[in-house]
């Protein structure tokens, strides 16, 4: 279950390797299967190594660092088995690969700040939030997808058919970013991702004029407090977006294929550039960023 893995402590993430005799086996044997296996790499790419893989579950994804560092949450189902996503399960393990846990179904963690709840998305339509250890469930929104909490910890931001909605967890309150009468696009879709300071998220859209995608960070406040475009595509990105802590990047899947990270800096108007990245297998397109933004993690599945 366990490959070559950075031990992160606290908030400053060391790259202390660990290699198990059983893991190196299993990095020099032929990969037979066509699994899915995380890896860790610099914001630019560099230097990318095999983090973890799931041992029984074979597709993974939405992974996500506790605030701090030493743990990762991420979903999956064994797709070896013929599983499918209507059998996805919420995962957790420590960030050295030990007391790996199958918390509970569900989709796309998303911690909160103190990092003992969870938000979730629990198939069919609904977004939830539990404690850590997968315990004490509770619905937020009956109908709505791909929750994410606020590194304010005030609010859960998820996407509602053609709009994003912000519930505030302090005033029991939702509100939309689009006005329904002046909203360009017709969906959104999940894993979108907050600002460092709460401010803005960015999400991909598609537009309603001319169903072609948006990779776009919106106010929080409301689109009418300011949107903006960073990239257009009639293809469709992957859906997962990942912002920096330091504030100066965001990484997405590219709508090629094979698929590759794309960055951008959100305060400056330039299209977004491709990391370079080797891996032995071919990106997904889920991606993270350590607590202190200097370790990229992402997914690639086995060719």
């Amino acid at each position: 279950m366990k490959s070559i893995l950075p031990v992160l402590t606290g908030c400053l993430i060391c790259l202390t390797l660990v290699l198990t005799p059983d893991s190196q086996s299993r990095a020099d044997e032929k990969k037979q299967t066509n699994r899915t296996r995380f890896y860790i790499a610099s914001p630019e790419g560099k230097d990318p190594q095999v983090f973890f893989f799931a041992e029984d579950y074979y597709n993974t994804g939405s992974p996500v660092f506790s605030p701090d560092g030493q743990k990762l949450a991420f979903d999956g189902w064994k797709s070896q088995e013929g599983e499918s996503f209507s059998n996805v399960h919420i995962m957790v393990v420590n960030a050295d690969g030990s007391d790996f846990k199958v918390l509970r179904p569900g989709a796309m963690p998303s911690w909160s700040p103190g990092g003992n709840r969870i938000a979730f998305s629990k198939p069919p339509y609904s977004v939830a939030v539990m404690n850590a250890d997968g315990t004490n469930e509770k619905i937020i929104a009956e109908r709505g997808w791909g929750g994410q909490w606020s590194p304010d910890g005030t609010r859960i931001a998820y996407y509602y058919g053609n709009n994003i909605r912000i519930y505030n967890l302090i005033e029991d309150t939702t509100t939309e970013l689009f006005p329904q009468d002046d909203n360009p696009y017709a969906s959104f879709t999940w894993n979108m991702t907050w600002s460092p300071d709460s401010n803005w998220i960015c999400i991909l859209g598609r537009r309603a004029e001319d169903r072609s995608y948006d990779v776009l960070t919106v106010n929080t406040a409301g689109s009418k407090a300011g949107y903006k475009v960073h990239f257009n595509s009639k293809r469709s990105p992957y859906q997962d977006m990942a912002w920096s802590p330091r504030g100066d990047q965001i990484v997405f899947g590219s709508p090629t294929s094979p698929r590759q990270l794309l960055q951008f800096n959100p305060a400056e108007d330039k299209p977004p550039t491709p990391l370079d990245i080797t891996v032995d297998g071919n990106i997904n397109g889920d991606v993270t960023f350590s607590p202190d933004g200097q370790r990229l993690l992402f997914n690639a599945r086995d060719k």
